[in-house]
């Protein structure tokens, strides 16, 4: 077994690692922040490190993010393999994750179950592992091996949301709303924790607490679009579903640069609800597809993805039934001499 210093950066998987940075003021920041202008001594990095992929489970590699993940000590057998690296078996469970296939999927529930019995230590056995039973509507499990993970990495933020947003699906709102704010204090450039306490706020009619928490993350980045979700979700509390149409619909999720810019991908879904509810069904059938590209995302952690498909599937039917009123109009009338 081995452990591994701690330090994340976003990963496009199948390709090289790449340390993501995000402009605050003058200074750029690594993607996952450890504290405002800390510097760290490389000499002191022991063989391997650890890398965010983009759809939220943690990858293993050498040392500086270069490489294969070192071996480890020590080995384990998983039916007729004998498996020597934890790192690269962990990123073997990862890439069928990825592929979103079920079958796939119960696979690398099953090898990262057996990871965990080896190295119970591993901090991306636990946190991979936690995705996905939270993924299978089974919060229990998937509390347990978040806060064996947060005992690992104590430094992690999004540990801590995942914690709270489970904590929140099983009723222990206390717990949720503890571990938001400890999100919030790990990474306090990133707006994502304050959203959700945003959220909850919304979801138990404290408006005036949720706009709070808004405009605390409004100071941290402006043109978040996760930003702008949660002051298109205020409107759409309050019943103005034209104004968080107009919100979602002029809210970039790329850059100047048109690169894509970091976001909470239930924006999709919001944004589908809405344009359903002023009849842009055209909108809310590209929205809901989007959301479903998205299906290892936390967000299906609570809905079903059959939900958001029927849903989907109803608004295609609304939007063809008003094309066709649209053309039949026209066809009524009678065209000038």
């Amino acid at each position: 077994m081995f452990r591994y210093l701690f330090l994340f950066a976003l990963l496009f998987f199948g390709s090289l690692p790449v340390l993501a940075q995000k402009q605050i003021g003058d200074k750029e920041y690594p993607e996952i922040l450890w504290g405002k202008d800390q510097e760290f001594d490389t000499s002191d990095f022991p063989g391997g490190s650890f890398i965010y992929h983009k759809e939220d489970f943690i990858l293993a590699t050498g040392k500086l993010f270069q490489g294969p993940p070192p071996p480890s000590v020590g080995s384990f057998t998983y039916g007729d393999r004998k498996i020597t690296n934890s790192g690269e078996w962990n990123n073997e469970a990862v890439k069928l994750i990825i592929s979103g296939k079920e079958k796939e999927k119960a696979e690398a529930k099953k090898m990262l179950e057996a990871g965990v019995r080896f190295d119970p230590q591993f901090f991306p056995f636990r946190y991979n592992l936690g995705r996905l039973y939270s993924l299978d509507f089974n919060y229990e499990g998937s509390l347990v091996q978040f806060e064996y993970a947060k005992a690992e990495v104590p430094e992690y933020f999004k540990t801590y949301l995942h914690i709270a947003i489970l904590s929140e699906l099983t009723r222990q709102i206390y717990y949720a709303i503890m571990n938001y704010k400890l999100a919030a204090d790990k990474n306090p450039y990133d707006t994502e924790a304050l959203i959700r306490m945003s959220d909850h706020y919304l979801a138990t009619g404290l408006k005036n607490r949720a706009l709070i928490y808004l405009n605390k993350a409004l100071t941290i980045d402006e043109e978040s679009p996760n930003v702008r979700l949660g002051f298109g979700r205020l409107e759409m509390e309050k019943g103005n579903y034209h104004i968080a149409y107009k919100i979602f619909n002029r809210t970039s999720l790329t850059t100047g640069e048109g690169k894509q810019k970091p976001y909470d991908k239930k924006f999709h879904y919001y944004f589908a609800e809405t344009a359903s509810k002023i009849t842009d069904y055209e909108t809310a059938e590209q929205e809901y597809t989007k959301m479903l590209q998205f299906k290892n995302d936390p967000f299906f952690a609570s809905v079903s993805t059959k939900v958001i498909m029927r849903r989907r599937d109803i608004a295609r039917k609304f939007a063809e039934a008003k094309r066709t009123q649209l053309d039949d109009s026209e066809e009524e009338v009678t065209p000038e001499n």
